[in-house]
């Protein structure tokens, strides 16, 4: 993994790369709001770097992770971060809720990191679940699922 910190950085790609499975492509706008533990910490761990890589399509190994607040910048995506103390929706200091829009579809997930690379994935689209992630799990697999069918209403971040 890409460090410095599991919870706040392995964990966190994974939620991005969740989201962007769901998408079933990069983001071009994100609406990203870090609660508690992340929004003090986020800068210094890296956490918006991580959750960036993941959007991007990055894996929790990749290298590229330390610049992907550029690559974002460098692939048009238009990122808004915000910083909440406490998430009324999940009980976890490293939390994070995120819409996200690729053409005609959003999504909004909320997701959480534990520690050595295990996150959760809460809430989809406002629908509580409990999917796990661990950063060998096949994203594309499990995001399947969860992707809408048919039409997607559009609605602005």
């Amino acid at each position: 993994m890409v460090g410095p910190s599991s919870s706040h950085t392995a964990g966190v790609v994974s939620i991005g790369k969740f989201i962007y499975e769901l998408l079933g492509d990069c983001p071009q706008e994100v609406n990203i709001v870090f609660y508690d533990s992340f929004a003090e910490t986020y800068q210094g761990h890296g956490t918006d770097k991580a959750l960036l890589g993941g959007l991007l399509g990055m894996n929790t190994d990749d290298t590229r992770i330390k610049h992907s607040l550029e690559w974002a910048k460098d692939n048009g995506m238009l990122v808004q971060f915000e910083f909440e103390d406490n998430c009324d929706l999940y009980d976890h200091p490293n939390t994070t809720i995120v819409k996200a829009k690729h053409e005609d579809r959003v999504v909004k997930v909320g997701g959480a990191s534990f520690g050595g690379g295990l996150s959760k994935i809460f809430m989809i689209d406002n629908e509580m679940v409990d999917i796990r992630l661990s950063a060998g799990d096949d994203f594309t697999a499990l995001a399947s699922y969860y992707q809408p069918r048919g039409n997607v209403l559009v609605e602005a971040i």
